[in-house]
């Protein structure tokens, strides 16, 4: 008997919802009890019939304490609507914090979700956390397949879900449990994305492959793991910061070429060096200016580059600000960049005559940072012809400057009141900022390409004179979109404020033209590429036809409209 009532007492007291249920029966048998004390208690005080309707509505709000429309008088119901008063304050005010609120928060502190709330099929999973991924959420947005993301930390997928629960999935299991796999439907995805370190992705790999047809793709920090990976089954190895490296050159080179990267959808129309891509194919290059070109000091009217050459500069960088429609009267100087759209061979001749100086004339560049990214960017400039400097603590076998790119003795020593370039690749954003400073305060005319790890010091390091900030995880996220989303549309260029260039082809008969897919979606068309004929921003009246490969610039919403038509 005694255990039982020990047993009793532990669900009592360690139930959140048993001491619940308790407090409102016995919450009800108080207003029972002093309604049945009122209904016959009030008739003899006061001389007045009450029912019990009206019983149960006095004690109700003399309770809560919202008063009532009956009336009294003698000092015993004075005495009796005090009581009920007193016991109701004691009720709400104070056992509710006490019982309730605790309950209340561990609902909303509940575990995060183990599966989906149905099946997935032709899904993406994402598997880790970080920034690299939230980046990723946001590129797979374009897309309508769903997004389903893996997490074996309880807090971080707590917290994924509620910043994702209108894009992505979100479940919370152990990687090395089948059952985690088995409730992500992984069997049925068509890409498995991983986010983790080298040796928790290898391991991760090993234990999915043979449960999925899916395309593995990881994401590491060091490019030479990938043979690894790639043995262990990704179909795709990438490094974010070797990409940024490279695409923080490509904003600072004046030689448009380089590799192509043919593994990856939508780089080969990102350069006009490729042999085995026909020259009459549109292609969209960034390309800056040097002040010694001819383009430098002109308004972008005067160069009139689509009736000489019939390309179009659809967007430009300039002085750290993005143009996404730039004016005629824009005036051209070294803080300016373009986007070129048009042919190859049109873009070809544009680049010679316009905006090419001699490479003798050029400079040199300052590498502040010679870690993954930082050598990926030598690398670049090296191959396009500028001589690079490298400022790093550790000595490498290259052109350097050993020391702290925070000391301006040691950026003096690179010469970097006599360089061309800045890029600042250091793995520390607060470093990179102050560097920054540094580099634009010894040489106001520097171009500065820079790297941010974290999106708050994206505009500080735009405030500190960074020409253009090349955030890491987001570079990373949109290479990996660039591969996911190549069924639905190619990605070209991913632009700030959420904008991208794509090119979709048409694969169904269609009496549109440009004008009401426009005036439908609301995307901006750069181009029409088809095998009869290529057209550089085409005028509404165009009739577009199946085959027609489509490149329009527009915002997610925009673009889902577009993709929507066909």
């Amino acid at each position: 008997m005694r255990s039982r009532k020990n047993v009793v007492w532990r669900i009592i007291h360690t139930s959140a919802e048993m001491r619940i249920l308790i407090y409102f029966v016995l919450f009800a048998l108080l207003i029972l009890t002093y309604t049945i004390i009122f209904h016959g208690l009030y008739p003899q005080l006061e001389g007045k019939t009450v029912d019990w309707a009206q019983s149960v509505l006095f004690v109700i709000q003399t309770i809560t304490t919202t008063g009532s429309l009956l009336t009294y008088h003698s000092d015993t119901m004075v005495l009796f609507a005090s009581i009920m008063m007193l016991s109701g304050v004691i009720m709400i005010f104070m056992v509710i914090p006490l019982i309730l609120t605790p309950y209340l928060v561990a609902v909303l502190r509940s575990a995060p979700a183990r599966r989906t709330p149905h099946a997935l099929f032709h899904h993406t999973v994402i598997i880790g956390d970080g920034e690299l991924s939230r980046a990723l959420v946001e590129s797979l947005s374009l897309s309508e397949k769903e997004v389903l993301i893996v997490e074996d930390d309880e807090k971080e997928a707590r917290e994924l879900a509620l910043k994702h629960r209108r894009r992505a999935f979100v479940i919370w299991g152990d990687y090395d449990d089948p059952q985690t796999w088995e409730q992500a439907w992984i069997k049925n995805a068509d890409f498995v994305i991983v986010c983790e370190n080298e040796r928790t992705t290898a391991s991760i790999i090993l234990g999915i492959r043979p449960l999925t047809p899916a395309r593995i793709i990881s994401i590491v920090d060091k490019i030479s793991f990938d043979r690894y990976l790639q043995y262990a089954g990704a179909e795709f190895v990438l490094s974010p910061k070797q990409v940024t490296g490279r695409i923080l050159a490509r904003h600072a080179v004046l030689n448009p070429g380089g590799d192509t990267e043919p593994a990856i959808p939508g780089l080969d129309r990102l350069t006009i060096n490729g042999q085995e891509f026909p020259e009459k194919n549109l292609r969209l290059i960034h390309i800056p200016v040097m002040p010694e070109s001819r383009a430098a000091g002109k308004r972008l009217g005067e160069l009139n580059l689509f009736g000489q050459y019939g390309i179009i500069v659809p967007f430009i960088w300039k002085a750290g600000r993005f143009v996404p429609r730039p004016e005629p009267s824009e005036t051209i100087d070294a803080t300016t960049s373009f986007f070129l759209f048009g042919r190859a061979d049109a873009i070809r001749r544009a680049v010679h005559e316009e905006l090419e100086i001699d490479k003798e004339r050029i400079g040199h560049a300052v590498i502040a940072g010679f870690g993954d990214v930082g050598s990926a960017a030598y690398t670049e400039m090296m191959a396009s012809g500028i001589s690079c400097v490298v400022v790093d603590s550790k000595k490498y076998d290259v052109n350097e400057v050993v020391g702290n790119a925070e000391d301006e003795a040691i950026l003096r020593e690179a010469r970097i009141g006599e360089a061309r370039f800045c890029i600042v690749a250091l793995n520390d954003d607060d470093v990179n900022i102050f560097t920054t400073l540094m580099a634009r305060n010894l040489n106001p005319g520097i171009r500065i390409l820079a790297r941010a790890n974290e999106p708050p010091s994206v505009e500080k390091l735009y405030r500190a004179g960074a020409d253009y900030v090349a955030l890491l995880p987001r570079i990373g996220g949109q290479t990996v979109g660039r591969i996911v989303l190549a069924d639905t549309v190619t990605v070209l260029v991913d632009l700030p404020d959420g904008e991208m260039v794509v090119l979709k082809q048409i694969r169904h008969p269609t009496k549109q033209t440009v004008r009401s897919v426009m005036g439908k979606s609301g995307v901006r068309f750069l181009g029409i590429e088809a095998p009869d004929r290529v057209t550089v921003s085409p005028p509404g009246t165009e009739k577009l036809r199946k085959g027609d490969s489509v490149i329009v610039a527009g915002s997610t919403e925009q673009l889902k409209k577009f993709i929507r038509l066909f």
